[in-house]
């Protein structure tokens, strides 16, 4: 957890209660600015962002006799004496300019949202209101997040190397098989029931750390946890290799390190797949991983096609995607992730540029996946896009899977 995020769990609402009810005979000549940025997308409110936005008032605060206040929830809250409107607007201004993407910034049905003033010798009461509700909040906050903790350890410590021994021994000597699931890629026009095309095995990274490393939260370090995956590769390929029905199992993809395509263990894979089935398996490969040695990706790329196999660039996102030339990377599909950003730029002037590149990628040769909500069908209905993976598409796979078994009803004439 980032020093930010912790100031935040923390929260300043009793320190801005205690600096407000100080201020009620100090009033004259005093301003304040509440900045909502709690209203903001969350993908416009990462550690960064927070970051970034609270040095705005930097130098408002060396300037003037003011104070700083960072809440639970994100928001912002500057105090200042003597400043004008003029010196605060100009920071508000460098806030809004930061985040005008952002739907509540963009959108005129949401002007007024961003932010609300207070001039203390006539508003001081609405400002004690404020601080008030936002240290009641803060109080039911943190105890909301006591009990969650209580209940599932939190998220754990985040991983640094020193962890490293003890995890890597903990995932080599762990039964893995009963933390490998499997989830549909679906065909799913508009208005059709969907059709798995191949099912993606995997470790569940959330179900493993549960039962094997609670201590730690494994994904906390993206580049400790991508060298994780090498030994969970590894041990996906010995387990399906295990399987004495590997040689009759069809359409199903893995993701895999480059390093580990390249691998002896994945020669011996290879080997126990029936020649057959190599034209129906997909390996996914990440971009992260891709750039980390592109001379070692195109070599695993010529081989895996030279065997037959599918490949699939998963982990993009959206705004990444017309940076991809799938011809000139070689990939048969390429996947990218939902998120409520998309939906936003579908609505704004982003749109028509998103839909070429998906007519230049290809929409048959793109997979939403992290379709979990009606949102992202939406989203990728408008886009042109049928092929889906997600909870939503599992849940439809599973409803029209008993719709089908459920017996017909025989009709009785009276």
């Amino acid at each position: 957890m980032g020093a930010w995020r912790k100031e935040v769990a923390a929260g300043q609402e009793k320190l801005l209660l205690d600096y407000v009810q100080r201020l009620d005979r100090f009033r004259d000549g005093r301003r304040a600015v509440h900045l909502h940025l709690s209203r903001l997308r969350p993908y416009n409110r990462r550690d960064h962002h927070m970051r970034i936005a609270g040095t705005t008032f930097d130098s408002l605060i060396k300037k003037f006799d003011g104070g700083l206040f960072r809440l639970h929830n994100g928001d912002l809250v500057f105090i200042a004496k003597g400043a004008a409107i003029a010196d605060i607007d100009e920071a508000v201004l460098r806030l809004r300019f930061l985040f005008s993407e952002d739907p509540l910034l963009n959108n005129p049905a949401n002007d007024g949202g961003f932010c609300t003033w207070y001039e203390l010798e006539r508003e001081y009461g609405a400002l004690r209101r404020a601080a008030e509700m936002a240290a009641e909040a803060a109080a039911a906050g943190r105890a909301e997040g006591d009990a969650d903790q209580a209940l599932d350890g939190a998220n754990g410590e985040p991983l640094d190397p020193s962890h490293l021994g003890q995890v890597e021994k903990a995932l080599v000597s762990a039964d893995l098989s009963s933390f490998v699931r499997r989830q549909a890629v679906c065909l799913a026009p508009p208005g059709m029931a969907p059709q798995p095309l191949f099912h993606e095995f995997y470790v569940s990274i959330g179900d493993l750390r549960q039962a094997v490393l609670p201590r730690y939260d494994l994904i906390s370090n993206r580049w400790l946890f991508q060298h994780l995956t090498q030994i969970l590769d590894m041990r996906m390929l010995a387990l399906l290799s295990a399987r004495k029905e590997i040689r009759q199992v069809r359409d199903f993809s893995l993701n895999l390190n480059v390093s580990t395509v390249l691998s002896p263990e994945f020669l011996q894979f290879d080997r126990d797949l029936h020649a057959d089935a190599r034209g129906t398996v997909a390996i996914e490969v990440q971009p992260v991983d891709i750039f980390a040695d592109f001379g070692a990706f195109m070599f695993a790329r010529d081989f895996l096609k030279d065997r037959g196999y599918r490949l699939c660039i998963d982990g993009l996102k959206h705004l990444s995607l017309p940076l991809m030339n799938r011809d000139w990377f070689g990939a048969d599909l390429l996947k990218f992730h939902w998120g409520y950003d998309l939906i936003d730029d579908l609505g704004g002037s982003r749109s028509q540029s998103l839909k070429d590149v998906v007519e230049r990628i290809g929409r048959d040769r793109l997979i939403l996946s992290r379709c979990d909500s009606p949102d992202a069908a939406k989203a990728g209905a408008e886009l042109g896009i049928t092929m889906y993976q997600g909870r939503l598409i599992d849940k439809q796979v599973q409803e029209a899977a008993a719709a089908k078994a459920a017996p017909a009803k025989v009709a009785v004439a009276s």
